[in-house]
């Protein structure tokens, strides 16, 4: 289990499951093979040598002096999934790695999002005697107010002009996405609000001490990642406005599933900037390999310089 320090902050990466070579090829749809094999430091880690992208599904756990948050919860187990079908149904050891690392269920007190997709909730709920419940019952699922209700809008029926057809990718995935939308929000949010455990928050909030939302539009309407600072040193858990380490050599490829692809690439181009040639720790919720490394200028554009997590 790859550990990071940031300060007196632990970040503790809990895999949920790689994904297979090719299983998100066209994704990013400038991303072909030759285009991946000219990016030569992505190999091994970030992608083979077919040029084919790697892509992981993980959590992490940061951990600070007052509190332990877990960012992004995968697909979770056993969840109705159409929209890609692959990792619907699954049955997936997450919360026994979860436990590897130190960490029960219960000893979980907030739980964050950088959106709320399918694959960054699913674990907010288990199942339980045909029922959905809270996995982290002590936990305060806390969201960016402006993300959740743009989502619960969807999930409603209320009206949207964003086309997200082009998202699907996958074959035999249910065309209508906000069919996905419904389900992800009966199945991995409905039963926490049911619960009381949910609070809504504006952008930038300070979760707890030295654990910040903080803005990267594009990916979706409200995307926040989060933003980690303790002893001068900072930590960003990217979400998926840097889906993957491709984007740092070409910053203005953004995915097929993005909301607003221009935005997406001038949120990411502008992180990427200012990151550069420091010492943050960028933390990928999609990087396969390590996920956490620094952005280091190259030529024109960037590289992931990966740090194994200890």
């Amino acid at each position: 289990m790859p550990t990071w320090k940031i300060g007196d902050i632990t970040v503790s990466q809990i895999l949920e499951m790689p994904l297979e070579p090719g299983e998100l090829d066209g994704l990013i749809e400038e991303a072909t093979p030759d285009a991946v094999r000219a990016i030569e430091w992505l190999h091994p880690h970030y992608a083979n040598e077919a040029g084919q992208t790697l892509w992981s599904l993980h959590a992490f756990v940061v951990e600070t002096p007052e509190a332990r948050v877990l960012v992004d919860a995968g697909c979770g187990n056993h969840k109705n999934l159409p929209l890609i079908p692959n990792w619907g149904g699954l049955h997936n050891p997450f919360l026994e790695r979860l436990a590897d690392a130190g960490y029960r269920p219960e000893d979980i007190d907030y739980v964050l999002a950088t959106h709320l997709h399918l694959d960054h909730v699913g674990w907010n709920t288990v199942l339980d005697d045909g029922l959905w419940r809270p996995t982290f019952p002590n936990a305060r699922y806390t969201y960016v107010r402006d993300e959740f209700d743009y989502h619960r809008g969807l999930a409603e029926g209320e009206s949207t002009t964003s086309d997200l057809s082009h998202a699907v990718v996958y074959e035999g995935a249910n065309p209508d996405i906000h069919v996905q939308t419904r389900l992800v929000f009966a199945e991995s949010i409905q039963p926490c609000l049911d619960a009381g455990l949910v609070d809504l928050v504006e952008s930038d909030h300070e979760v707890t001490p030295g654990v910040r939302y903080a803005s990267t539009p594009g990916h979706t309407k409200a995307h926040h990642s989060v933003r980690l600072e303790s002893g001068g040193e900072v930590g960003v858990v990217t979400g998926d406005f840097i889906h993957h380490p491709i984007q740092l050599a070409r910053p203005a490829w953004s995915s097929r599933g993005d909301w607003d692809r221009e935005l997406s690439a001038t949120s990411r181009t502008s992180f990427l900037e200012s990151a550069a040639g420091t010492e943050t720790l960028v933390l990928g919720t999609h990087f396969s390999g390590p996920a956490g490394g620094h952005v280091v200028p190259d030529g024109e554009a960037f590289r992931f310089a990966p740090i194994q997590g200890s």
